[in-house]
């Protein structure tokens, strides 16, 4: 029994070894990449950028890593939770070892996040992150989409100039919550600046169905344009009782807008309607036509899957400017900072990409898209 009992001992022993031995070897060639995306609570825009990032991930390996070496991402679940996000840059930093962190999604995410980064010297790349805080938040800290108050002024202007007219009559119905207030409040500014007062300014919450109290109120001055800043699941019914409703101004959204499914749900009353986003399905390059390709390979495999390309075009340009770093040879968060600040005229999906000194994605202004025969079109 000791001599069988001695043999098991140095059996496990041996596999013991070999499986630290193989687990060594594989950190040896692996560049690993944090991910902190909404894949339960705000999946519709959390699964897409998944996709975004496993595209990106897959074509890099395919084509044999970078310098012999496999990327792999390790993903969290934010669910829309600061103390979740912090939770999960804690452990890719101090667990699984990252240099480099896409997401989180959410503005007030990432800056909950953003201490902890700075602190570790880890890179965080925030696809989706609009809030202004965001330029202040610290040197590790990078987005690649527009600040939300520089979409505000861009759509402010466009849709002034789409009506034909110097002085407008413009109406204000917001999500009442922090992205809904905070656009409302933007929108508001730049009126002001065009010397433009609203001639109502009404608000609806989260799941409303019903708005015709809000709107009954804007039937006598059927104004010119109408700001509806929120979210899809609302704004997409409000603007089909709208038009049911005899409401004619020109419909202009927020980021949360640009989706198929606003187009599915508000059919007909989508058509028109104006909205700032970050990437163009239609950019013609070989790289853009491959990655709409491969996008909708992915959403075949999955076919009851969140649609919204835009979301995995700035993961996958995220993934890729990361792995160029790694490339290029940034072994720490510091390299990888120093790499990105110093990136010009990267060649993305969503355009040619620079970073200016606050981390901001510079490409050459907002894009701009309207409905048109029920499809978005980048119309700047």
């Amino acid at each position: 029994m000791k001599r069988y009992l001695s043999i098991s001992l140095l059996l496990l022993l041996c596999l013991l070894t070999i499986s630290c031995s193989q687990n060594k070897k594989e950190k040896a060639n692996t560049l690993k990449i944090g991910a902190i995306l909404r894949l339960s609570k705000g999946a519709s825009d959390g699964i897409p950028a998944k996709y975004g990032i496993e595209i990106a991930v897959a074509e890099i390996n395919q084509h044999g890593g970078i310098n012999g070496k496999k990327v792999k991402v390790i993903f969290y679940d934010s669910k829309d939770d600061s103390t979740t996000a912090v939770n999960a840059a804690q452990k890719l930093i101090t667990v699984d070892k990252v240099q480099a962190i896409i997401g989180p999604m959410m503005s007030g995410n990432v800056l909950a996040v953003a201490p902890i980064c700075n602190k570790s010297k880890v890179v965080l790349l925030t696809p989706t992150g609009t809030s202004p805080k965001i330029s202040t938040a610290g040197p590790y800290v990078f987005r690649i989409c527009s600040r939300i108050d520089v979409q505000a002024k861009a759509l402010v202007k466009k849709a002034i100039a789409l009506t034909g007219k110097t002085n407008p009559t413009v109406a204000i119905i917001y999500s009442n919550e922090p992205y809904g207030k905070g656009c409302k409040n933007l929108f508001l500014k730049f009126l002001q600046k065009n010397n433009i007062t609203p001639v109502a300014i009404e608000s609806f919450q989260r799941g409303d169905k019903d708005f015709q109290a809000q709107l009954t109120k804007l039937i006598p001055s059927n104004p010119d344009i109408l700001f509806i800043p929120g979210y899809l699941q609302e704004t997409a019914p409000l603007i089909v009782q709208a038009r049911q409703m005899g409401l004619t101004g020109l419909s202009v959204g927020g980021f949360g807008d640009i989706a198929p499914q606003y187009i599915t749900l508000a059919k007909q009353a989508a058509e028109g309607h104006l909205v700032a986003g970050e990437y163009d399905p239609d950019y013609a390059t070989q790289l853009n036509k491959k990655f709409v390709r491969l996008y909708k390979q992915k959403l075949a495999q999955n076919p009851d899957a969140p649609n919204n390309i835009m979301f995995a075009a700035l993961t996958y340009d995220g993934v890729r400017m990361i792995a160029d770093a790694f490339k290029h040879g940034a072994n720490t968060g510091e390299e990888v900072k120093n790499f990105l600040i110093k990136l010009k005229n990267f060649d993305g999906v969503t355009g040619r990409l620079s970073f200016d000194q606050n981390g901001d994605v510079q490409k050459g202004g907002v894009y701009l898209f309207q409905v048109k025969n029920g499809k978005y079109v980048k119309i700047n």
